[in-house]
């Protein structure tokens, strides 16, 4: 059995005011060229399918769309489960009716973990629904205290009842420890009690995990195949798809990734500003500025050559954080003294004599044209 793996696709995600639908909406149309090509026969959406609780309308659209698409006219199997971003009953609420058209979505977590079977010339293969769930409310559910969040998968894991000599797959959306953050992601709780000890997928031929967004193996089963776009610029070295996944009898899997090319890229350009400002680009940028000092209204001129920049830094310019000046009686300090004493506190040095020179000048023109005495 052939499988494509997906998730985190966060659909209706906004990444600094810039809806991100469109680009969602470009790497989806290459998923559906890899299943042409490729033709699956059955698809997992491990969490996240939604950015928010409450989508906008066209991320409502275009996942509905989607998802009709695969179901009623390609009728592949789809099992999709909640992550820690979709509104659990939102997501699961025609499940009773279009499980009938081989569309699994569990979206809350059962006293009974849902099973879905399906079989080829190698026999059964079965698939184990686990969205994702806060420890306090699995201690209402199963009535037990967990200390930690491995405790919990553990427990849930050995009364599942597993059949060993079949191929067992477990769709959760949870963070393994020993796994790779990255900026996207919404913590799961605070500390580290939301970290999975890997073992306790071992009984499972693979883990179809997200919630990671970068592409990872942990501990032999565990399998992220991330996000279907870069996020966050943390994410700019990642190269973001599918995992194309193939079962043949038990014990011999083949997982490969398919790579999605995104309609624009998320990237990081470093350099001195004449320089940057010579070049174009529509990718969704952060710019780091290396000059020292200040550039007027920087922003507005990058977009003319970028206008997708989101964010401009300038590592090089480093301010005080108790400027002493603050402390100076200024009706007492002549306005070149004070310009002085600032450049030297933001600046972190001494204005050389040029610039003393310079600064002298400009001052002497402004309490001129004002009439001032010098």
């Amino acid at each position: 059995m052939k499988i494509f793996h997906t998730a985190d696709w966060h659909i209706g995600k906004i990444i600094f005011s810039n809806y991100m639908t469109d680009d969602q909406e470009y790497v989806i149309k290459q998923f559906f060229d890899f299943i042409h090509q490729e033709k699956p026969d059955l698809i997992i959406i491990s969490g996240d399918l939604y950015d928010r609780a409450v989508p906008p309308s066209e991320a409502v659209r275009l996942v509905n769309q989607t998802l009709s698409e695969i179901t009623l006219n390609l009728k592949i199997p789809l099992l999709i489960i909640a992550g820690n971003h979709d509104s659990p009953e939102r997501l699961e609420f025609l499940n009773g009716i279009l499980s009938g058209m081989n569309l699994y979505i569990e979206g809350s977590l059962k006293k009974e973990v849902r099973k879905v079977s399906f079989s080829d010339m190698y026999g059964n293969i079965n698939f184990y629904l686990l969205p994702f769930i806060e420890t306090e409310t699995a201690k209402s559910i199963y009535d037990k205290d967990f200390k930690d969040k491995t405790e919990m998968m553990k427990y849930i894991i050995e009364n599942i009842n597993i059949n060993t000599e079949e191929r067992n797959i477990i769709i959760a959306h949870e963070y393994v420890a020993g796994g790779i953050e990255s900026d996207s992601e919404r913590r799961l709780s605070v500390g580290g009690s939301e970290f999975i000890d890997s073992e306790v997928f071992r009984d499972f031929d693979y883990a179809a995990l997200g919630h990671l967004h970068g592409r990872q193996k942990i501990g032999g089963k565990v399998n992220y195949p991330g996000s279907i776009l870069k996020y966050s610029f943390s994410e700019v070295s990642h190269k973001k798809g599918i995992n194309c996944v193939e079962f043949k009898e038990k014990g011999n899997t083949e997982i490969k990734q398919l790579l999605f090319k995104p309609k624009k890229d998320m990237k990081i350009i470093e350099g001195y500003f004449d320089e940057i400002i010579k070049n174009t680009s529509e990718d969704y940028l952060l710019i780091r500025i290396k000059d020292d000092n200040h550039i007027y209204d920087a922003i507005n001129k990058l977009k003319v050559r970028y206008p997708n920049v989101l964010s401009l830094e300038f590592p090089n310019i480093k301010a005080s954080s108790s400027l002493k000046t603050y402390d100076r009686d200024i009706k007492k300090v002549s306005p070149e003294n004070l310009f002085e004493d600032f450049y030297e506190e933001v600046k972190g040095k001494k204005m050389t004599l040029p610039a003393k020179e310079k600064v002298n000048e400009i001052f002497g023109e402004i309490l001129e044209y004002r009439g001032d005495e010098k």
